[in-house]
């Protein structure tokens, strides 16, 4: 072959060659994106993106169909708590351990066991038993008296005592213009202390109250009695001359007299 016709042949060849490149169409931006994505989220097992988008797309429409419309995150963690109004204490919870106020039946007080009477019943049989003895074994014998005297004072509360033990409690509105015996029994030969405390107040106005106590050293001969005679005086004008002028005065006096009468 001549090498102008060789020449002539490649030509011919080329211009065919540029021709079918300008036939096929050209791929954009896009698409070449689009190829290096989908080859770089082929899994290791081959598997494509739409492939697990697929398997995926069931498990989504029935969670979907299975929360209601608008639960959004309440729906997976449960309502949200309702909101503390300003100022308003928490509200505690008891544990349901707890048992209730009225849980268990109230059966009212209990009834005293027997041997709680038999007891008492004892401790008074003990008691006169007691005083019996005394008297039998000492022959000496101390009788105490009480004595009021006054107008317009009266007694909140009297008390009086032997050897600082009580044994007379007046009651209430107690009154002893007329000498009343309080106490008589019979006592160990000896030196005794006799005492009283008495609380009083003026009929003319209630305020002004008065609080004495007195103790007195007696001696009970042997087999005899001996009476203590208490006198109480009040003769205070406070509750009068006070008020009107503020000027007063409490007079309050206590006496005893010893003296055997057997």
């Amino acid at each position: 072959m001549r090498p102008r016709s060789l020449l002539v042949l490649v030509s011919v060849l080329i211009s065919l060659v540029a021709l079918v490149a300008l036939a096929q169409p050209k791929k954009g931006a896009k698409d070449a994106a689009k190829d290096t994505d989908d080859k770089a989220a082929v899994g290791k097992n081959g598997d494509k993106p739409s492939d697990k988008a697929a398997d995926k797309a069931p498990e989504k429409a029935e969670k979907a169909e299975a929360a209601p419309a608008g639960a959004g995150d309440a729906y997976d963690l449960g309502e949200a708590p309702p909101k503390q109004a300003p100022g308003q204490k928490a509200e505690t919870k008891l544990s349901p351990l707890n048992p209730a106020a009225n849980e268990f039946p109230d059966g009212g007080v209990a009834a005293p066991p027997v041997e709680y009477d038999r007891l008492l019943g004892d401790i008074a049989a003990l008691r006169s038993r007691v005083a019996a003895l005394t008297t039998t074994l000492f022959a000496s014998k101390l009788r105490v008296i009480v004595e009021t005297r006054a107008d317009d004072a009266r007694i909140a509360s009297l008390s009086v005592t032997l050897d600082d033990g009580v044994v007379f409690s007046a009651p209430e509105r107690f009154s002893a213009e007329d000498e009343k015996v309080v106490y008589a029994h019979a006592v160990a030969p000896g030196h005794h202390v006799v005492g009283i405390e008495v609380e009083r107040y003026d009929a003319r106005a209630r305020e002004y109250r008065t609080w004495q106590s007195s103790k007195f050293s007696v001696v009970v001969p042997e087999s005899k009695l001996v009476e203590a005679h208490l006198i109480l005086e009040d003769d205070s004008s406070m509750a009068v001359d006070f008020p009107d002028d503020q000027d007063g005065e409490y007079e309050l006096n206590v006496r005893l007299r010893a003296r055997v009468a057997e």
